[in-house]
């Protein structure tokens, strides 16, 4: 199914509505949705729909829930979530980083008890915009643990996304870092087993811990587990941005003497800079980085790799590929047709 860009937000935003989600609320997540499935992260696009409405008609995500303010000293920002839609608490919250960002040259934010933030490199790619720096940990709390830590045979972490941003030249789309600290994203695993296809040996174990390649093994009872990316490494990081967002922002961590209702929610710490308050010299920082990213560019690739890249290019390419219209698969559309039939929302022609 292929729909443009209008259409596919207003069917996403529909559906929302049809939910009980206000308005400008329903906008900011499907225009977000929409923007994974424009950068080619189907995952965090419109088929999650489905399980946001699972969430939704059990009461552990409130459809009315905006950012409150908690901590304000200025260049530090706390908000909690209020068990609201992750797309727009963190669209709202960011946006208010950037600002006292403008006033103070950084600002250190945190958000807790947030639904599910989404596509951390929106947030990213908002900073970018701003020409400003980010550098985000968020961790994953109400839910039970799925990823194995380095050498353990169950799971004892989430997926725990870090997400760095770096505003290039005007030649150059942004730099986006926007990875789990697992072998995968749990969403993408789950499209993964809606297609019927398999991951790469070392992405996951069963529920013995034996490693496997088929995704279906996070759903058994009991579950398997993903790994770590980069064993030990990988590991580490997810460490860190498990003690960063939990402890930082009073949201808590995994640990089992706090709720797991089975709705992922999010904390989040992150840090907003503006680099012409660190190095006021904007023409030495241009050129440099674009130096820097020819010299990249520059290298000879590998055989069977067209070119050699760097973090946010495959987004932008996908963008701009996708900047009129976006395609679902068979089997997503199916997902999503299904919900909108259920609440009476008319699937767009």
């Amino acid at each position: 199914m292929k729909l443009n860009i209008n259409q596919a937000i207003n069917f996403g935003k529909n559906i929302l509505i049809a939910q009980g989600v206000p308005v400008d609320i329903a906008l900011d997540v499907s225009q977000h949705l929409v923007c994974s499935d424009q950068v080619g992260y189907t995952s965090h696009g419109l088929s999650i729909l489905p399980t946001y409405h699972k969430v939704l008609s059990k009461g552990f995500l409130n459809p009315n829930g905006r950012p409150e303010l908690i901590n304000d000293q200025g260049t530090v920002l706390g908000f909690d979530g209020c068990r609201g839609f992750g797309q727009h608490i963190g669209k709202v919250v960011v946006q208010e980083a950037i600002e006292n960002t403008r006033k103070h040259g950084q600002c250190t934010v945190t958000v807790r008890n947030a639904h599910h933030l989404g596509r951390m490199g929106f947030y990213g790619e908002m900073v970018s915009e701003a020409g400003m720096i980010f550098l985000a940990f968020t961790n994953v709390i109400n839910r039970e643990p799925t990823v194995a830590p380095y050498g353990g045979k169950e799971a004892r972490m989430t997926t725990n996304p870090l997400c760095f941003s770096l505003p290039l030249s005007d030649q150059y789309p942004p730099l986006i870092v926007d990875m789990a600290t697992s072998s995968m994203a749990i969403n993408k695993a789950r499209v993964l087993a809606t297609k019927g296809m398999k991951t790469e040996y070392g992405s996951l174990i069963d529920a013995s811990g034996n490693p496997t390649n088929d995704p279906n093994a996070l759903f058994t009872d009991p579950p398997g587990a993903l790994l770590p990316f980069g064993a030990h490494k990988g590991y580490a990081l997810g460490l860190v941005a498990e003690l960063l967002a939990g402890i930082l922002t009073g949201g808590g961590t995994i640990q089992p003497k706090n709720p797991r209702r089975g709705a992922a929610m999010n904390n989040m710490f992150a840090i907003v800079i503006d680099p012409t308050k660190v190095d006021s010299n904007s023409k030495w920082i241009k050129d440099e980085t674009n130096a820097y990213i020819e010299y990249l560019h520059s290298c000879p690739p590998q055989p069977g790799i067209d070119k050699v890249q760097y973090p946010g290019e495959f987004e932008a390419a996908n963008r701009s590929r996708n900047k009129d219209f976006v395609e679902f698969e068979d089997s997503i559309w199916e997902n999503i047709n299904q919900l909108a039939d259920k609440l009476g929302i008319n699937t767009p022609n």
